[in-house]
């Protein structure tokens, strides 16, 4: 049964073989037509047309692009301010105001921390003084 098959398989490789071969050979050659006999009907290409092409779009150019500075802002005057008169010291340690305020009592714990307020740097005097008049009654 071995022996049937091998043959079987060497005659079927050898005759696929030749019958590419022949396929390959009759494809080989343009004028070479096979037909078994049965009429197809036949899709010929037809000829290339030949045409201008559209004329070109024009499109209206955009219109051009103006960056300038932004719309202006009126700010309007700040309101006036009014001061009152700055005091007037006379001597180191009499507070009078300039039209002759009376300095205000203070105890003994105030005008001392009022006294302090002369050792700090100047740009925080003006702070302790006021935060110590303002537990004045």
């Amino acid at each position: 049964m071995q022996s049937d098959l091998a043959t079987f398989a060497k005659w079927f490789l050898g005759t696929v073989v030749a019958v590419a071969a022949l396929a390959a050979a009759a494809a080989a050659n343009a004028q070479v037509s096979w037909s078994i006999g049965v009429e197809t009907p036949r899709y010929y290409e037809p000829a290339p047309v030949y045409q201008a092409p559209p004329p070109p779009v024009y499109y209206q150019p955009a219109p051009p692009v103006y960056y300038g500075p932004p719309p202006g802002y009126y700010r309007p005057p700040p309101p006036p301010t009014y001061y009152r008169p700055a005091p007037v010291y006379d001597e180191p340690g009499d507070w009078r105001g300039a039209r002759g305020y009376e300095q205000p009592r203070l105890s003994d714990m105030q005008q001392r921390a009022l006294n302090n307020c002369s050792m700090l740097a100047w740009r925080d005097q003006s702070r302790c003084r006021a935060t110590v008049m303002s537990t004045v009654r």
